[in-house]
């Protein structure tokens, strides 16, 4: 059984840390902007963690494929990304124009920046090994699959909600809480996606 090294250890406590800023706490406290502070301290956390796994040796026989290690970086940012939208659900349902978002936007593009680096910088370090094969093939369809169902579940279940509300119960559904709302059913697809692929990949590892 694989045991977490003590090097990665140390990073959950300020990647909870990180997390609470960015979901729990308001969004300005004392002056700073909590949202973006905690984006970016995941962002440090994340280098660090892949600066640790740089220099750990690979195990031939338990390594992840380049494939496997782009869908964690991309589950972690995405998860980040669900979360944060969650966490402001009120805020988009309470604005009626961009102003009123008071730059919710920005830990948001924090996170989407890092998950474009993080992803250039691995296929930097995987530079080398074999980076597709018939196997990461055959998961990126499955994954596809199980995107764009969870998709057309969460597009049908709008659609659903709002055509049978009546209309004295939708003074939520504003113009931009709908449009948050379809990026956010963007985002769980993308997060269902990246999950089969990764049970997918840790399958065939078995």
């Amino acid at each position: 059984m694989a045991r977490l090294k003590p090097s990665l250890f140390w990073l959950v406590a300020p990647a909870s840390l990180a997390l609470w800023l960015l979901v729990a706490m308001p969004s300005r406290w004392l002056g700073i902007d909590t949202g973006a502070t905690g984006a970016g301290l995941l962002l440090v956390l994340a280098w660090v963690g892949f600066w640790i796994a740089g220099r750990t040796p690979d195990d031939p026989d338990a390594a992840a494929s380049p494939g496997e290690q782009q869908r964690w970086i991309a589950l972690a940012f995405t998860v980040g990304i669900g979360a944060w939208m969650v966490s402001k659900a009120e805020v988009f349902i309470a604005a009626r124009s961009v102003a009123d978002l008071q730059g919710i936007g920005r830990p948001i593009g924090v996170l989407v920046v890092g998950w474009i680096i993080f992803d250039a910088l691995l296929r930097a370090r995987a530079r080398g090994r074999v980076q597709r094969d018939e196997r990461d093939e055959a998961v990126v369809h499955a994954a596809d699959a199980a995107s764009h169902t969870t998709l057309a579940i969460a597009v049908f279940a709008v659609a659903i909600t709002l055509g049978f509300t009546p209309p004295d119960r939708l003074g939520w559904a504003s113009p931009i809480a709908l449009a948050n709302l379809l990026v956010f059913t963007l985002v769980l697809s993308s997060a269902a996606g990246h999950v089969v692929a990764i049970v997918r990949y840790r399958r065939d590892r078995a």
